[in-house]
């Protein structure tokens, strides 16, 4: 996903600088979309893949495997009003602890924009995020702390390590040169180099990193906590993949992390994806509805929210 945007971010940019198309800068619409577009593309792609990779190798059917299952109508009505009701408590946090007065996106959402985002962020984006988090990642994560992992998986390893580091790398650098584009305020830190330099390593010797995954995964099994493990790091990544958007502010991905638990907790308990996607749905489209009313119909935005 990240690789795709900011892959149709840099073809934007090219394409536009090459026909001369642009003045004074990217108009805002074009440069939402295409990043929309290029996150919905990577999405796919992954799905993509993981159905393959699923009927494939596993000889499972991707729905019963994503456990996307129907659900009665009362938990249906459940999950929708506790996406809202999940929202307005987020509100109440945001009112007590420091939240940044305007974050990357916030400069992204605009009058010209704001539909976009929208239908992104109620129809498109809580499905993929879903899958991925919720539908791939929390079971495999408690898969692996109840069972820990032996050499020959950690082994096996090795190749996807490489590939990760690979795109890892192809990623920080076309971020570094999307920034310029995007948010020209933002400058690589200390944190980026380092993690530039732990994906060269990973890179040229995979077996460090697995070996040092290998032993604190196992050590974590030892716990005899997998679901609690599982769901708060899900929980965890769920958050740390915002970060970016709200600028790293602590108390902004703090709360995005208790929402990534929360709908976490929503698959675990139902033993299906559909629900912690109804909660995700209902969630974005309050927020959305505070945000509509709040600026008048997105025509009315708070001063340096433009």
């Amino acid at each position: 996903m990240i690789a795709a945007t900011l892959v149709a971010a840099m073809a934007w940019a090219l394409l536009t600088r090459a026909t001369g198309l642009t003045v004074g800068g990217f108009p805002e619409r074009a440069l939402v979309f295409i990043s929309l577009a290029g996150q919905t593309g990577g999405f796919l792609a992954g799905v993509a893949f993981a159905w393959l990779w699923l009927s494939q190798t596993r000889s499972v059917k991707f729905w019963a495997a994503v456990r996307w299952r129907s659900i009665s109508g009362s938990t249906l009505a459940a999950a929708l009003a506790g996406g809202a009701a999940l929202m307005i408590v987020v509100q109440g946090l945001g009112e007590v602890l420091p939240m940044p007065s305007q974050a990357p996106m916030d400069k992204l959402f605009t009058p010209q924009t704001a539909w976009m985002l929208v239908i992104y962020g109620v129809a498109i984006a809580p499905f993929f995020e879903e899958f991925f988090f919720r539908g791939l990642l929390y079971p495999t994560l408690r898969a692996t702390f109840a069972e820990g992992m032996n050499a020959e998986e950690l082994r096996s390893w090795r190749p996807l390590v490489r590939a990760l580091s690979g795109l890892g790398i192809l990623t920080l650098l076309l971020w570094v040169a999307r920034a310029r584009f995007l948010f020209p305020e933002s400058r690589p830190g200390v944190g980026m180099v380092l993690a530039l330099v732990g994906l060269i390593v990973a890179l040229a010797m995979p077996q460090w990193p697995i070996a040092g995954v290998g032993w604190v995964l196992n050590r974590m099994a030892g716990w005899g906590q997998a679901e609690g493990l599982a769901i708060f790091i899900t929980g965890l990544l769920f958050g740390l993949m915002h970060a970016a958007q709200l600028g790293w502010a602590w108390a902004a991905v703090l709360i995005l992390v208790l929402v990534g638990i929360v709908l976490t907790v929503v698959r675990a308990r139902t033993g299906s994806l559909m629900p912690s996607w109804l909660v995700h749905v209902a969630y974005n489209g309050t927020l959305f509805a505070v945000q509509y009313v709040a600026t008048q119909g997105f025509r009315h935005f708070p001063q340096g929210l433009h």
